[in-house]
């Protein structure tokens, strides 16, 4: 595998691992009623494969809109052509980036 297709896989692992998340507890969720139907609040966990998938697909669209920026050349791109990540404090309070493909720091100016 060449580097733009590790960005790609390491991009959406979040939402894989989300949408897997919310697969396996949608299955669970019928079975778990089942077995507690004789309590009052049974359906309580209802909403927990609905809310994980909507995690899933926020997880998705940030790792999409990311890489989308990435091909355009309009997001934050390290010489070696991977991501940076977001700024953070750097040395004496400027603000500073770590490429995710190669370590590299990067200081921003300030304006």
């Amino acid at each position: 595998m060449q580097r733009w297709d590790w960005s790609v896989a390491w991009a959406y692992l979040p939402a894989a691992l989300a949408l897997a998340i919310a697969f396996i507890a949608s299955l669970g969720g019928p079975g778990v009623q089942a077995a507690g139907s004789m309590r009052a609040d049974a359906a309580d966990g209802d909403w927990a494969p609905y809310a994980l998938f909507a995690l899933a697909c926020l997880f998705g669209m940030a790792a999409t809109l990311r890489l989308w920026k990435r091909r355009r050349a309009a997001g934050l791109l390290c010489e070696c052509g991977g991501l940076l990540g977001p700024a953070r404090p750097g040395r004496k309070g400027a603000p500073a980036s770590i490429c995710r493909a190669c370590g590299r720091t990067w200081h921003h100016r300030r304006s």
